[in-house]
């Protein structure tokens, strides 16, 4: 058995065990995140100990969703024993959780983020941007994917009301006949853009990714309170994930034997996350634009109050004390 093995199937009892054991008390942290390896700092700061080297007790508890872990984030709120301390979203997530509770929500830092992986697929005869104007686009509405649409649509000079938009999960894709009347194309994230133009072949093609108009972010975030109240928890917690970042970065198939290992997740499925994956742990021009963009777009869409203010979603503390060459000003994003 490989040393990585190894450490897959120790890990693997570590991080199942009842999350009870870690709770409250400064050095044993409970973290929730979905099985994604765009959250493979995670995985690999587990694995390889990084935690430990650290002085925490590190469980990790994964969930089905990001929605999840933040409800159980709200739930544990009051609790000392098994109270989740961090949690790993996406980026629309992190904004609501944010303005729901007030602020009391905050983003300690991005963890990593993706463009080529959120994809527009359409139908052969749509060979341009222009071409989908007026035509029927299908995405799932209120998601990174709905952002992205809007980006490349703005970027093109049109927005959602120049297109027939439609609601329609992913998996829906899989299921689509190209040549219909309804839908020219799909906004997906992979994998399901890749299943789509094999099981469609010539019949669609891949128009754009988000490249160069938005990015899917996944970030760690906390509760302020719980910030304040364990002083120096999350500058030890980024300290490991970086080290675990730059482990993923520089050894694939560790990362690749650690979501088969652990979630039974096939080889080629994780392949196409790790490639498209930018491993962050910081705040650089990209994530304040992005974070801009965002907030305008959900304005627009009625998902943020009108004078929502996204200057207070980062707790830039924990990262400015230990990786202050990564923050690219004092201020957090603002609006466009």
């Amino acid at each position: 058995m490989s040393r990585c093995s190894v450490a897959v199937a120790i890990v693997a009892i570590i991080l199942w065990v009842s999350a009870a054991w870690a709770g409250h008390e400064d050095g044993r942290v409970l973290v929730l995140a979905p099985p994604l390896a765009r959250a493979d700092a995670l995985w690999m700061a587990a694995a390889r100990g990084f935690f430990k080297d650290e002085g925490l007790s590190v469980t990790v508890r994964w969930v089905s969703s990001g929605r999840e872990a933040l409800q159980a984030l709200k739930e544990s709120r009051d609790k000392q024993a098994g109270a989740v301390a961090f949690v790993v979203v996406g980026e629309m997530l992190a904004l609501d959780a944010w303005q729901s509770t007030e602020g009391e929500f905050a983003v300690v830092a991005p963890l990593a983020r993706d463009a080529d992986g959120y994809v527009v697929v359409a139908r052969a005869t749509v060979r341009s941007p222009d071409a989908l104007r007026a035509a029927g686009i299908a995405t799932q509405l209120g998601s990174t994917a709905a952002w992205v649409l809007g980006e490349y649509l703005r970027a093109h000079g049109m927005s959602e009301r120049d297109v027939a938009l439609k609601h329609e999960p992913p998996e829906a894709i899989l299921s689509w006949d190209p040549a219909g009347p309804d839908i020219a194309a799909f906004v997906v994230r992979e994998p399901y853009a890749t299943r789509a133009l094999q099981k469609n072949g010539d019949a669609v093609h891949r128009l754009a990714t988000a490249k160069g108009y938005a990015h899917g972010y996944l970030v760690l975030g906390a509760s302020r309170r719980y910030l304040r109240e364990h002083a120096g928890v999350a500058e030890r917690l980024l300290r490991a994930l970086d080290r675990g970042r730059r482990h993923a970065a520089e050894h694939r198939d560790d990362v690749i034997a650690f979501a088969r290992d652990m979630f039974g997740t096939e080889p080629a499925v994780v392949d196409a996350d790790y490639a498209a994956t930018e491993r962050l742990l910081g705040v650089d021009p990209t994530v304040v634009s992005d974070m801009r963009n965002l907030v305008h777009w959900m304005k627009e869409a009625g998902l943020l109050g009108a004078t929502a203010d996204p200057r207070t979603l980062f707790e830039l503390g924990p990262l400015r004390a230990t990786f202050p060459e990564r923050l690219a000003a004092d201020d957090a994003p603002t609006t466009r």
